[in-house]
């Protein structure tokens, strides 16, 4: 007779067909006796004959019927176990695996347990104990969506906002837009676990956030900042612009500028300009093209000095004031006289 041993989380189907009667021993008792009562010491579970008449074995049962008569196929014993995982038909958790604290035990919780055993609202109430705990990127994905099922569709509150740490490096830009951050601290954390990793457009969603409910950072935010690609630049105030670093407008892409306001652009530009004076020529132009919605009628000048190519998209978004204020004893440009076929008439 085959033997198993006993699967961990498995529900068993076994059917045993008698098709031959084994041979017994010189005194009347199986051969195999001693054999039988050495495996069950060590462990070992047999198939029951009890479940043999189980009748969920559906497709397998014209198979067996068809091998018990085929003498090539007989065995002193055939027996068939069928296996069913229960991952594959219902989520229900098990009583003695219900959480009620997040531990290390659940490290040891297969995909399903965690979603049928762990409840979000204990993993936003324990949330410092997760980030304490080395699950697998796996296993904090099933956490996460615990707790969008509970805070869906409002996004996180505050109160768990401040202790997620590591578990922000689960997010996305789109979960973070859902929150309200007033804590410059939560802030500093969440920079400070992001560092080093790609999450660019979570902290400037971040960043968004906590500059949409009136909060200021301070030097050392705008330091930490320095460090992530500069896509938050147009969700500053012109005062905090004014003490981001010079490597920071050295990072700067012309997309990352797009959505900036023209007061912005005022503190920008002449940083921008202090920052790239050791270069010149073409190479200069490049760099302060980006930057030139906030460029001086007197700076515009200087760079058609030099006969650079502006393209027309550019040269749309400077200052209106700043391409229509004469040079001096020259007249102003008046947009009711241009005609119409003037690329400069047409932005105007």
């Amino acid at each position: 007779m085959p033997f198993y041993p006993l699967p961990h989380s498995w529900d068993w189907q076994i059917m045993s067909l008698q098709t031959a009667r084994p041979p017994l021993g010189s005194c009347g008792t199986s051969a195999h006796g001693n054999l039988l009562l050495l495996l069950l010491s060590l462990g070992w579970v047999f198939p029951s004959r009890a479940q043999a008449a189980d009748s969920r074995l559906g497709v397998m049962t014209p198979w067996l019927q068809g091998t018990s008569r085929d003498p090539s196929w007989q065995q002193p014993e055939l027996t068939v176990v069928l296996l069913r995982d229960r991952r594959d038909t219902e989520k229900v958790c098990p009583s003695e695996r219900k959480a009620h604290v997040i531990d290390e035990n659940l490290v040891f919780y297969e995909e399903w347990e965690l979603e049928a055993c762990v409840d979000g609202a204990l993993l936003a109430a324990q949330m410092d104990r997760v980030n304490m705990i080395p699950f697998t990127y796996q296993q904090l994905d099933v956490f996460k969506r615990k707790l969008d099922e509970v805070f869906y569709p409002q996004g996180y509150p505050e109160s768990l906002i401040q202790h997620l740490r590591y578990f922000f490096l689960e997010l996305t830009p789109a979960d973070i837009h859902k929150w309200n951050v007033t804590s410059l601290e939560t802030v500093k954390s969440l920079l400070q676990v992001s560092k080093g990793q790609t999450m660019d457009a979570q902290v400037a969603a971040l960043i968004a956030r906590y500059v949409a409910g009136g909060g200021r950072l301070d030097k050392a935010s705008l330091d930490t900042l320095a460090t992530f690609g500069p896509t938050y630049l147009c969700f500053l105030s012109p005062e905090q612009l004014s003490s981001v670093q010079p490597s920071v407008l050295w990072a700067a892409r012309p997309q990352d500028l797009e959505a900036c306001r023209p007061p912005q652009m005022d503190v920008l530009y002449p940083r921008a300009r202090a920052a790239f004076q050791n270069i010149n020529g073409s190479e200069y132009f490049v760099k302060i093209k980006p930057y030139l919605a906030g460029a001086p009628t007197e700076d515009l000048r200087a760079l058609s000095r030099q006969k650079v190519n502006m393209d027309m998209a550019t040269f749309k978004t400077l200052q209106t004031e700043a391409v229509l204020r004469p040079s001096q004893g020259a007249p102003a440009l008046d947009p009711d006289q241009c005609s119409l076929r003037s690329p400069l008439c047409s932005w105007l």
